[in-house]
């Protein structure tokens, strides 16, 4: 009895969120599109699990050579990516993985639309809370899997977390009504070499989907839902975080949060802020916090010059990458631009976790975080270290010093490849 009235309740909140979805669809949707808006709506039922699809390094970067839709990726091209794999780095690429889904990356944002077709191979799950499962009276109900039966199977604190949370509705369906979580999923893992025109800078890596905020939720505690997030992926294996949010008053349960975190092996990679200001003299948290896990990630246009609206910093803000008209996966199937310190910080966290794929069974997060910091370049003007310890984000200087300190193997700087 107790797991039916669960079961009802839990699919009256899946209604509402349902309906929630296509009332912001309706009213975002460009006109001629409406039919269109959230179609899959029935998919924001229990997701399917990902088969086991692999991107290997040379055949991400063949499909996404320079071409006539160059313009596009002219991010991945800004930060090294393309340098990464090409043959010329020889040694280096014999030694190259491609993503590695043991890499979990807790994206904590608005939620993902984990059926996009981009990204539904990509998104973690939960294998405690997956699989056949047989009820003691059949007829008390339909469900014959883990991931709906009203039970904490894995005995975690929730129940039927196939994919992630919402803390927001406190239901395990983090689905993305807003855009914002799906475009940063996107950047980072967004599948390649498929003729979509887009790719992740980590294809393949295992994206963990945390809903912390909603803008049309009345009554929502953003504090609250980051730090439970953050302890939910910190519980569940997840090696890097990715967190765009932030304010300008420090919160010393969130840096707790963090600081634990940083503790049992993770990264966080978070954004410095779209004030335009200096956070040496303005903190900006949770990306301003003094802890040796954060990557705190200023923002760049095309040109490679620090965007006007990114915050800055020389001793609070680490690095800066691409987040100006970023191209990414949007919800119901979608692509769309967005602008700004997560988009930049979604690079970074998308080359951390390729990094991180050399070695997965041995992840330290100050070692990557000092891969890519001792391997950034200069942003376009000087005045580098103005703006940040370190500099511009560059995966294949990167993995060079990677290979060069695991293996031993050193290979030439390769020069960028430029757009036709």
């Amino acid at each position: 009895m107790r797991m039916q009235k669960f079961q009802a309740v839990q699919f009256l909140r899946i209604q509402l969120v349902a309906m929630l979805v296509v009332f912001v669809g309706v009213a975002h949707a460009k006109s001629g599109e409406t039919h269109q808006v959230w179609s899959k709506i029935k998919q924001l039922e229990y997701p399917s699990l990902p088969e086991d699809v692999g991107t290997n390094a040379e055949e991400l970067s063949r499909g996404l050579r320079p071409d006539s839709a160059m313009g596009r990726h002219w991010p991945l091209n800004n930060i090294g990516f393309f340098e990464a794999f090409t043959p010329l780095v020889q040694p280096t690429i014999s030694r190259v993985k491609s993503c590695s889904k043991d890499i979990v990356v807790a994206v904590v944002d608005t939620g993902i639309d984990y059926t996009h077709p981009e990204l539904k191979q990509n998104i973690w799950v939960n294998k405690g809370e997956v699989g056949a499962w047989t009820p003691k009276d059949l007829k008390s109900t339909a469900c014959r899997d883990k991931r709906c039966n009203g039970i904490d199977d894995d005995h975690n604190g929730f129940v039927d977390d196939a994919t992630g949370w919402d803390f927001v509705h406190n239901v395990p369906l983090p689905f993305d009504t807003h855009g914002h979580g799906t475009h940063i999923a996107g950047i980072i893992a967004s599948a390649a070499a498929n003729g979509a025109g887009v790719s992740g800078v980590c294809p393949n890596v295992s994206i963990m989907a945390l809903k912390y905020y909603d803008n049309s939720v009345l009554g929502y505690n953003n504090l609250q839902n980051t730090v439970k997030a953050i302890e939910y992926a910190i519980r569940n294996g997840a090696q890097i975080i990715n967190y765009s949010g932030g304010g300008s008053d420090p919160a010393p349960i969130e840096a707790m949060a963090v600081k634990k975190a940083g503790e049992k092996g993770i990264l966080f990679v978070a954004a410095s802020g779209n004030d335009g200001r200096n956070n040496d003299w303005m903190p900006y948290y949770p990306a301003s916090y003094e802890l040796d896990n954060i990557i705190s990630v200023a923002s760049l246009d095309q040109a490679n010059k620090l965007l006007s609206s990114s915050n800055y910093g020389k001793k609070t803000v680490d690095m800066a990458a691409p987040g100006l008209g970023i191209l990414s996966t949007l919800p119901s199937s979608r692509f769309g631009t967005m602008s700004g310190t997560s988009q930049a910080t979604a690079f970074v966290t998308g080359a951390a976790a390729l990094l991180a794929s050399q070695q997965p069974s041995r992840f330290d997060y100050a070692k990557v975080r000092s891969w890519l910091l001792r391997s950034s370049g200069d942003i376009n003007g000087g005045r580098t270290k103005k703006f940040m310890t370190a500099g511009t984000l560059q995966v294949g200087e990167a993995l060079r010093l990677q290979m060069k300190e695991m293996y031993g193997i050193s290979a030439p700087a390769v020069a960028k490849i430029q757009k036709k």
